[in-house]
């Protein structure tokens, strides 16, 4: 048995075996030292591109006026211009810091996509019950049931010094810092023609290892294995308004599977869904997949993962703009082949590279998956899905902002460009709604149950 570090991962290689070295608790302390509460890099680069972290905001910035749950949230950055513009003619310039899918970008659509850059900001810290719990995980929480579930978990990031591909990909799906939230959105699909299609639903969301009233330490053995719930009700298109979906995910994909429900208007009737996962066609236009909802979502099993290391990338950031309506209306956003640029900003961020290649024997629709992964809240800021024959076809991007009343960077709207048709989708929009609400009470598992969808349907 030999002690292999690889891009800086420390690694037991035991044959052709990799085994996680678990993480000791001194460098579990860096925690909030050298490191943020989410394992972070705090210094800035060499250059100065990238700031400091310093974390001197907790909640609303002061100065900014901002009404509560369900309002518009105030740019901390407002007055900020953008300090370059990379268009294709000067892409060269940059590339060190792009990633393939934004060159796909530029070569498809160089008259029309541009890249605004912004000065960076690492300003914001996150709730103190979420970074407790995040310490506590450090060197408590391990994977099991090979990569599928997590031993000793307690809530929030589960490995924020990660030791593995499978790790950093778990804490895209653990780092919820709001136990309940709800609201209504519209998701687009937008064609090369020009032509739109329109989705709307209403969603409850619930994460029971986000839960108030876990005090820090209370594991799977009593939280349970479900670990996200939702609940959703389409009500456009006409065709399927009243249709109700319950869904309800599981710790551990290995032992147990994700339960669906689903009323349907036109029988009166609740049955199990079928299956809701991996490469099905989702959103309007069918121009995404289940599994690309919030970057990565489901199991793990049709893939094998590698870090790629940590880069230096320009990614969507404090993107406030695309749902204020101040800044302009719908048609004004949805522009032919992607978003107009003036609702994207960009900032350079450190990110963590992981690469999913399709495993042997395994089917899905991407042969090839790469996602980045934000060093300071954890979040997927972008996807690449490559086809059957090795070929770019999807670039996503998941726009974040920071949640004043819960206290952490959250998965906002999410954009996936499908490359060869010149199409793409946007999830999530609330430009004409109401921002979620992140203060509500927690719903646990029975409000996400068949019995709850026949009370709902009745109503």
């Amino acid at each position: 048995m030999k002690l292999k570090l690889i891009s800086g991962l420390l690694m037991l290689s035991i044959g052709a075996t990799v085994v996680q070295a678990k993480v000791s608790d001194e460098e579990a302390a860096k925690l909030g030292n050298e490191l943020t509460e989410l394992g972070g890099e705090k210094a800035g680069n060499a250059e100065g591109t990238i700031p400091e972290w310093t974390g001197k905001w907790l909640g609303l910035p002061p100065g900014l006026k901002y009404d509560g749950p369900g309002a518009k949230r105030p740019n901390p950055y407002e007055s900020e211009k953008p300090l370059f513009s990379i268009t294709a003619e000067n892409i060269d310039q940059h590339k060190d810091h792009l990633s393939v899918g934004q060159v796909a970008m530029f070569n498809n659509y160089p008259k029309t996509f541009r890249m605004d850059i912004y000065p960076s900001h690492r300003d914001f810290r996150m709730n103190k019950l979420a970074a407790e719990r995040t310490k506590w995980n450090a060197s408590h929480t391990e994977l099991a049931n090979g990569v599928e579930s997590l031993k000793n978990y307690t809530g929030s990031a589960a490995f924020p010094i990660p030791q593995g591909p499978e790790e950093m990909m778990w804490n895209t799906r653990t780092n919820a810092c709001s136990p309940t939230y709800g609201y209504r959105y519209d998701n687009f699909g937008v064609f090369s023609n020009g032509d739109r299609v329109q989705e709307q639903n209403d969603i409850i969301l619930s994460y029971p290892y986000a839960n108030f009233a876990n005090p820090v330490g209370q594991t799977e053995e009593t939280t349970g294995d479900r670990i996200v719930f939702n609940f959703s009700g389409i009500l456009l298109p006409t065709r399927d308004k009243g249709q109700i979906t319950a869904v309800q995910d599981p710790l551990d994909y290995e032992a147990n599977s994700r339960n669906a429900w689903q009323y349907n208007p036109g029988t009166r009737r609740v049955r199990k869904a079928p299956a809701i996962g991996y490469d099905n066609p989702h959103g309007p236009g069918g121009l995404m997949t289940i599994d690309d909802q919030k970057g990565f979502n489901g199991a793990f099993d049709r893939y094998n993962y590698k870090f790629l290391g940590k880069k230096e990338i320009y990614v969507p950031y404090h993107n406030y703009s695309i749902n204020d309506p101040a800044k302009g209306d719908l048609d004004d956003r949805l522009t032919k082949f992607h978003i107009k640029p003036d609702y994207i900003r960009w900032e350079l961020h450190r990110v963590w590279v992981v690469e999913a290649n399709l495993a042997e024997g395994k089917r899905h629709a991407y042969k090839k998956r790469r996602w980045y992964l934000d060093e300071d809240s954890w979040n997927p800021v972008m996807a690449e899905n490559y086809d059957g024959r090795g070929n770019l076809w999807r670039l996503g991007l998941l726009l974040s902002d920071y949640q004043y009343d819960m206290e952490c960077y959250i998965k906002h709207v999410q954009v996936f460009y499908d490359l060869p048709s010149g199409h793409y989708s946007i999830s999530f929009m609330t430009l004409a709604h109401d921002e979620p609400d992140y203060t509500m009470d927690y719903h646990d598992k029975p409000y996400f149950t068949p019995a709850n969808l026949r009370k709902k349907a009745r109503r």
